[in-house]
């Protein structure tokens, strides 16, 4: 009996000792691998997270770049340091319905590929997608126009009435200074807007008995030279933009009137 309590504690004890130094060995042979894993996702952290850091520091310059690109969704700006035709339909036989100058804002309507059908103010038509900026392009493009503006497209009708104007300026005004043929165009405006004269443009400079110029046919030879001066045509842009240095007069002569501005009287 005794013999075999002995022999049991005996077997006990290598059992322990036996454990406690397989929990030991596995202790030691634990740590080295956990220590090695350690190092390796450290390494592998600082690899994947340095990019990643950069692309942080990137993350408002890319947020604004995509705020302005989103900003001009559907739009483009007209590629040209001159003026671009809009035609009627995809083809640049067709009649020309609209102007883009330098930095005309559009809408982009419908891509087609090759060309696009855009709108701007009072035009819609065709234009070939190589000649619009889009997207960040867009973007660039109008952060650097923007001191000198963007405008809308000008439909050939709005062109000819410009013209036609300009025109009148010039036989009219001429020889004034720059207010002096501002106001003459503010006049015809001005008549258009009242009421008492008819509503178009046209059909105040040529109505009977009013403008000398169109009545003698002067105007219509200024117009057929195309030697109308650019000033003239500023001052008519400006008159259809609403500028008036005479407030609401519907009159000027020579003679007499209310106010006098350069030669004219106006009233």
């Amino acid at each position: 009996m005794f013999f075999k309590k002995r022999k049991m504690r005996r077997t006990v004890s290598l059992v322990v000792v036996g454990c406690l130094a397989f929990t030991a060995e596995f202790e030691t042979s634990a740590a080295a691998p956990q220590s090695e894993a350690q190092a390796i996702e450290t390494v592998n952290y600082e690899t994947k997270i340095s990019p990643l850091a950069e692309t942080w520091e990137q993350l408002p310059v890319l947020a604004s770049i995509a705020a302005d690109t989103q900003e001009w969704y559907g739009k483009a700006l007209a590629n040209t340091d001159s003026q671009l035709n809009v035609f009627a339909e995809t083809s640049e036989e067709s009649t020309v319905v609209g102007i883009l100058y330098s930095n005309t804002v559009v809408t982009v309507e419908e891509n087609m590929g090759e060309w696009s059908r855009i709108s701007s103010g009072s035009v819609t038509g065709y234009v070939r997608n190589e000649v619009l900026l889009t997207g960040s392009a867009a973007v660039e493009r109008a952060e650097t126009a923007c001191a000198n503006g963007t405008g809308t497209a000008r439909s050939m009708e709005d062109l000819e009435t410009e013209k036609l104007l300009a025109a009148l300026i010039f036989c009219e005004a001429g020889n004034q200074p720059y207010d002096g043929k501002v106001a003459v165009g503010a006049v015809v405006l001005n008549r258009v807007a009242s009421g008492r004269f008819p509503n178009s443009i046209r059909e105040v400079i040529y109505q009977r008995g009013q403008f000398t110029p169109a009545m003698t046919g002067k105007l219509a030879r200024v117009i057929a030279s195309g030697r109308v001066p650019s000033s003239c045509y500023d001052a008519a842009r400006d008159a259809l933009n609403g500028v008036s240095p005479v407030g609401g007069a519907m009159y000027f002569n020579t003679g007499h009137g209310s106010f006098k501005l350069g030669d004219h009287y106006f009233s």
